[in-house]
């Protein structure tokens, strides 16, 4: 099979993929908003729930995504096809059962995290209702990062434009009732979503077949290619949901000061995608491209492709925090007309210009070292500096010292760019290098 690799043929595809899916966020957030505010504040819970237990299918796409990567460029495709298989039924198995934990757990999850009275109702029925969807997404997660892998991200790209078509016109139908059907608000936009995530499935899977090649004499699970896929991806997913029981505990926090400031985070996190997007295009064409040079055994190559990554990104994410912060007035009225709301983010924007930094650090430079095999630091790191950085400041700066919101993400900054520097050092050190004898080995 011919791969399409290199960094712009990787970065551009992956960008667009990343801005139409963060899309599909912003249009459920947006409607909602004209729905109520609460409305917003309910799925913004419910999110930070299904994150928690999302992350848990990355344990098999990032394993995927890295030997996927690494056997092309070994010139091993017969490898690279078998670990697809393998991960897709792995990650079968694993989306059916925390699409039944979260549907059954759902009251419990949501008390957990301190959710007030005013959104508990929406937030459980947004919650069981997309928590069905992540057994497609765990499906999807696998040939999405097995196209990437290839070097094929436009056919991405082209499946996430359609969805979002979908996702606004199912959105416009069933959050206000239009052609004959109910208002149903906060359950209709998560009905839309589910239609939506089931139909980019189906696609994905002839794609799969069709691009790929995979057919069904490689859908099995191959011991050796298991093993291989746990290694890599469970340290990596443990790193991602470390991050996400932070998030839980940190919201747990948020949700104590009131309302108004459970919406305003995610009014936050919303906007902040925007610039996210950048960093996570880049770290994703990176992650490909250092794969495939140390299937190449280039590791030279692999480290200065690497830092000139980081500071393309930095160059980028800056200018695009400082103009969003500049426009945050225009932007917030389009969500809302509340002014304390307003006030709070507007406040809190300007601290993005640090806190996004440091994650496009962490972002480039983590995965670039996943896809060496190198994932054992990165997940010390973030348990360390999530938990006794973050969470801590997080309560002193919020709670303690009764700064609120914008303490919380002076925390968030704080863990981010400590983090960061530490993934610099380890670039540096080059200790990666060592660490995917495995290659040879595989036949």
């Amino acid at each position: 099979m011919t791969t399409h690799r290199s960094f712009k043929a990787l970065f551009w595809p992956t960008f667009i993929e990343l801005l139409f899916f963060m899309l599909m966020g912003t249009v459920d957030t947006l409607m909602l908003s004209n729905y109520s505010d609460y409305a917003v504040g309910s799925v913004g819970n419910a999110n930070t729930l299904l994150q928690m237990f999302a992350v848990l299918l990355l344990v098999v796409a990032n394993g995927v995504a890295v030997l996927v990567s690494q056997y092309t460029g070994a010139k091993k495709p017969e490898v690279a096809k078998r670990v697809i298989g393998s991960g897709l039924i792995i990650n079968l198995l694993v989306g059916f059962v925390l699409a039944s934990t979260l549907v059954l757990a759902a009251d419990f999850l949501l008390n957990l995290v301190n959710t007030r009275i005013e959104l508990f109702a929406d937030s459980k029925t947004y919650l069981q209702v997309i928590a069905m969807s992540l057994f497609f997404v765990a499906i999807s997660n696998v040939v999405t990062a097995s196209l990437r892998s290839y070097g094929f991200a436009k056919y991405i790209t082209m499946v996430v434009m359609i969805g979002n078509v979908l996702n606004i016109i199912g959105n416009y139908t069933l959050i206000y009732g239009h052609f004959g059907l109910p208002s149903l608000g906060v359950y209709g936009a998560a009905l839309s979503t589910l239609g939506v995530r089931i139909l980019m499935m189906m696609t994905y899977l002839i794609l799969l077949v069709k691009v790929l090649k995979v057919n069904i004499k490689y859908i099995r699970l191959h011991l050796e290619t298991t093993q291989q896929i746990i290694k890599i991806g469970l340290p990596s997913a443990a790193e991602s949901w470390t991050y996400t029981i932070m998030q839980g505990i940190i919201l747990s926090m948020i949700n104590s000061f009131g309302p108004d400031f459970t919406v305003a985070r995610t009014y936050i996190n919303t906007i902040l995608t925007y610039i996210y997007i950048f960093s996570l295009a880049f770290a994703a064409a990176n992650a490909v491209m250092t794969g495939y040079y140390i299937g190449e055994r280039n590791y030279e190559k692999a480290h200065k492709e690497t830092l000139k990554t980081v500071f393309r990104s930095f160059l980028v994410v800056t200018s695009m925090t400082l103009i969003v912060n500049l426009s945050s007035g225009l932007i917030l009225s389009f969500f809302t007309s509340n002014p304390i709301i307003i006030m709070v983010v507007r406040r809190i924007l300007w601290l993005a210009i640090l806190l996004e930094f440091g994650r496009s650090l962490n972002l480039i430079l983590i995965q670039a070292l996943r896809s060496a095999g190198d994932t054992t630091f990165p997940l010390i790191m973030a348990v360390l500096s999530m938990f006794g950085v973050a969470v801590v400041f997080a309560y002193i700066f919020g709670i303690r010292l009764g700064l609120g919101l914008f303490g919380v993400y002076m925390a968030y900054v704080m863990d981010e760019v400590l983090r960061g520097i530490f993934m610099v050092f380890r670039w540096q050190s080059r200790k990666w290098e060592s660490k995917s004898g495995y290659i040879e080995q595989t036949v």
